[in-house]
């Protein structure tokens, strides 16, 4: 929309949409930068710029440009350009607090900005890094859900993201084959054992690009869905042995478990099948998705998500118009549980919540697990969004096995976005800071599902995970029962 806009003279039609985009209501948004003094008559100089032009930044001091919610200094900040990139001058001026005030729009989004910032530009427009991917996340092209061949391009992320993202479009993959560079293909086998595709692996990146061109075969409908996939990471060790007795201490959740993580083994069980709410444990689930099925240093536009919308919520703050990579999104998404980050990444990725959702619930087939049902990215929930501590317990164990990013955001303590604004963002799960050894993963809160808890915690080389589910001592009780599942388990 910015570029179409760059590209063009104002119109009428464009002048309404302005007014009306200047008249909806703005909320507050935080800001490092530091607000002008208040201008002098001598500030106001020479003839307001010209509707329909384009103007560059010029700050003066390196620091982006302040645009506001209306001309004035007590505006609020709608957006902040950085100083050299280019705006569209829109027909509107207006003089207020010693500065002359000029409608601009960036990243089609309108605001105010003191025009002694900017002047006339007459080359090219000038934009930062922050652009969307020409490919869109996913599969393009036919996906046979029928079964036989598909000629697709893959918007980038992992084989698994990629496994996931066929199946939920009907396409229960046999195979998929790329063009080697030296000539030839190379392929991936869903049915056979995983050494078999160590030529892959050694051809094809880790993360394939967006764009890679892919051949895939899918199986006739009907097909069970490969061993591969099932039922979860296979065990990497034999389970532990219980050799002490010690009573599992007292606790008052809705429903706990305590499993390995080599062997999958539980350790301990209460309630652990029971399909309850589950609230912002949910964005495990999501942050699968995103690190899977996408390629998380590219850039990932805000549009339509807007955290002032959303009060009383846990929020990582973006607004429309800002621009963040999906990495950034995913310290959002899982730091502060930013239920904002969680729609950003749903949009970006599928194209609305309703397609991400469905992907969720795909993944959730593909692991195997059968208690769990998504209604929404991130876990505000309704009366069939649920999940069980297995389950959840499974999910994170899928997580921190097989995904080394997803292990480092949980164990973040702080993280400051890059992007166009940097954000500075904590880590609400105090587990990490109040339990020795503690290295993930993930709170939860609703009025409905309580107080809940997706814990892990590793030690001498063994990790184990607690997840408790509806619970106000949620943090005692998930080291009280890591401490008993280590002080009465021996590993082999």
């Amino acid at each position: 929309m910015f570029g179409r806009f760059m590209r063009r003279a104002a119109s009428p039609l464009a002048a309404l949409l302005t007014v009306l985009t200047i008249i909806a209501p703005f909320g507050s948004v935080a800001s490092a930068q530091t607000p002008p003094t208040e201008g002098t008559r001598e500030q106001i100089v020479g003839d307001p710029l010209t509707p329909g032009t384009t103007a560059q930044v010029r700050s003066g001091d390196g620091a982006c440009l302040r645009v506001r919610d209306q001309p004035s200094l007590s505006g609020e900040r709608v957006s902040c350009v950085p100083d050299g990139l280019t705006v569209l001058v829109l027909p509107a001026t207006q003089e207020a607090d010693g500065y002359r005030w000029q409608l601009i729009e960036w990243r089609g989004q309108s605001g105010w900005a003191a025009d002694q910032f900017l002047q006339v530009y007459t080359g090219p427009p000038i934009t930062d890094s922050c652009q969307a991917s020409v490919v869109r996340p996913g599969l393009t092209g036919e996906v046979p859900s029928n079964g036989g061949l598909g000629l697709v391009v893959w918007g980038g992320g992992t084989i698994a993201g990629l496994e996931t993202t066929a199946l939920a479009q009907g396409c229960q993959l046999e195979s998929v084959w790329a063009s080697k560079p030296d000539g030839g293909f190379v392929s991936y086998n869903f049915s056979v054992p995983d050494f078999v595709n160590d030529e892959w692996r050694n051809v094809v990146s880790e993360v394939m690009n967006a764009g890679t061109p892919l051949l895939i075969v899918c199986d006739p409908p009907g097909s069970t869905i490969s061993t591969r996939a099932l039922p979860l990471p296979t065990a990497s060790g034999p389970a532990p042995v219980q050799t002490g007795s010690d009573p599992v201490p007292d606790f008052d959740a809705r429903a706990a478990v305590v499993i390995d993580e080599a062997s999958g083994e539980i350790l301990y069980e209460y309630n652990a099948h029971d399909s309850v709410a589950m609230a912002s444990l949910t964005k495990i689930a999501t942050a699968i998705l995103a690190i899977e099925g996408s390629t998380v240093d590219s850039w990932a536009p805000i549009n339509d998500v807007d955290y002032r919308q959303m009060p009383g919520s846990s929020v990582m703050g973006v607004i429309p118009g800002d621009c963040f990579t999906v990495r950034d999104l995913l310290y959002g998404l899982m730091l502060p549980s930013g239920n904002d980050a969680a729609l950003a990444i749903a949009r970006y990725q599928a194209g609305s919540d309703e397609s991400f959702v469905h992907q969720m619930n795909t993944l959730t087939r593909r692991l195997g697990l059968t208690a769990t049902s998504f209604t929404d990215p991130h876990g505000l929930g309704s009366e069939t969004h649920r999940s069980s501590a297995y389950d959840i317990a499974m999910m994170s164990r899928y997580a921190m096995t097989q995904l080394p990013l997803f292990r480092s955001i949980v164990q973040t303590a702080s993280w400051t976005t890059g992007g166009d604004r940097p954000l500075s963002l904590r880590n609400v799960n105090s587990f990490l800071s109040q339990f020795q050894d503690a290295d993930g993963v993930k709170t939860g809160y609703t009025e409905e599902a309580g107080r809940t808890l997706s814990a892990s915690a590793t030690r001498n080389g063994h990790r184990v995970y607690a997840v408790i589910l509806n619970d106000n001592n949620r943090y005692s009780t998930a080291g009280a029962l890591i401490d008993w599942a280590f002080e009465n388990y021996t590993w082999p």
